[in-house]
């Protein structure tokens, strides 16, 4: 996994596989039976653009899920809504790299990334406490990225400071390491990324 996110290719018994283009890593992290696992090290959960976190369904969601079992719709086959190609995935890409990106906007993010890291414009009081690594340069590329993209799904050709704080928690949950003061006292990296936003003043 490691090797074809860094170097989109894997290798089994030393013969090498270049991976097609595009491809997608995912991975899941299961917080219950987790023996015989081990967390990634920061640098390797860096690799990963996005750490989204699901929940267990609310009520009304779960009644759906009871109805649907009891007449057969979650056995039974699904018909797809539509196809994507791989061409259409590369000219996807390709739009995405086309959404401007303004250098204010850009400076916001990376005084959004120095700030996580304890030396931004405006520092988050006692955030060294909570906060042992912040963000690395892979933080500030996957919050550009990230929001060109979401530029693009709204229908604009150019990034603004609302695109870079829609996806906040998923592209900087994962790059924020906290203290052990943090863990111990329930701290959530999602409260030291309001933090960080809320410093910052927007463009």
């Amino acid at each position: 996994m490691l090797e074809a996110m860094q170097e989109r290719q894997t290798s089994i018994g030393g013969e090498v596989y270049r991976l097609p283009e595009p491809f997608m890593v995912l991975a899941t992290q299961n917080p219950i039976e987790e023996e015989g696992t081990y967390v990634l090290p920061e640098a390797q959960m860096d690799r990963f653009l996005m750490k989204e976190i699901l929940t267990y369904p609310r009520p009304a969601e779960e009644h759906e899920i009871l109805d649907r079992s009891t007449t057969g719709a979650l056995t039974g086959p699904r018909e797809a809504v539509g196809t994507v190609t791989l061409e259409d995935v590369r000219f996807l890409r390709q739009m995405v790299d086309q959404v401007y990106v303004d250098p204010a906007v850009k400076r916001y993010i990376i005084d959004l990334v120095f700030t996580t890291r304890g030396s931004g414009p405006r520092p988050v009081p006692n955030l060294t406490q909570s906060v042992r690594v912040g963000a690395s340069p892979r933080g500030s590329l996957a919050l550009m990225r990230v929001g060109q993209a979401h530029a693009l799904l709204h229908g604009r050709d150019y990034v603004t400071p609302d695109d870079v704080r829609a996806m906040r928690y998923g592209v900087l949950r994962h790059r924020l390491v906290l203290t052990f003061d943090a863990l111990a006292s329930g701290i959530k990296p999602e409260q030291i990324i309001d933090a960080v936003f809320h410093a910052v003043p927007m463009p």
